[in-house]
């Protein structure tokens, strides 16, 4: 199972333990956008659980188009939304069959 957060045309791939978010260079999710905090929330998986907390962040932190107050469960598809940066948790399963587009 891949757990991700897709930002744009990036892929931000998460592992298990902590997973920060901000404009830091080093966190894990590194998002170079002026409405994102150094250290702006973490993601933290453990097993099958994975929560998502603001860091007390300066512009906030939504899921599905709601501020979070405090941890947030996160499941498949679910819009997050970083200041002003917003993206998708998405995941994935191996046996998952692949996507075919018909035009």
């Amino acid at each position: 199972m891949v757990r991700s957060l897709r930002i744009g045309h990036r892929r931000f791939v998460l592992s298990q333990g902590i997973n920060t978010i901000g404009r830091e260079p080093g966190c894990h999710v590194c998002l170079n956008d002026v409405s994102v905090s150094r250290g702006h929330a973490r993601i933290t998986i453990d097993g099958d659980r994975v929560i998502l907390e603001d860091l007390q962040s300066k512009n906030g932190t939504s899921v599905m188009g709601e501020p979070i107050k405090g941890p947030a469960v996160l499941r498949d598809g679910d819009e997050v939304e970083f200041g002003h940066v917003k993206g998708w948790y998405i995941v994935e399963v191996s046996d998952d069959p692949p996507t075919t587009t018909h035009l």
